[in-house]
């Protein structure tokens, strides 16, 4: 039988990576595209939270948000870390055999 796990290893901080702001219009997105099923309704007033424990990070429901009320979280000082890459992935040489 499989057992449930926490996304994140057991080292990590108990933190979620991304944050639902204020900006926020209640339209769902996030919650259909959240692989984790992280992102759920908080308090009684309709706003969305992040469940930290459930949370991967993998920035799909960044991607999604047509408002862009999801943010990345600095976690103890640090800056957040999560951008784009910058330059193309290198293609691999081809492997003489």
């Amino acid at each position: 039988m499989a057992t449930l796990t926490s996304a994140h290893p057991p080292y990590a901080v108990a933190a979620a990576p991304f944050a639902v702001t204020a900006a926020c219009q209640g339209c769902g997105a996030c919650l259909l595209t959240c692989p984790e099923h992280a992102i759920r309704p908080g308090a009684d007033d309709g706003t969305l939270v992040v469940l930290a424990d459930r949370c991967s990070g993998c920035g799909e429901c960044v991607e999604v948000c047509p408002v862009d009320a999801i943010t990345e979280t600095g976690i103890e000082g640090r800056t957040p870390t999560w951008t784009p890459m910058r330059t193309p992935t290198p293609t691999p040489t081809e492997v003489p055999r």
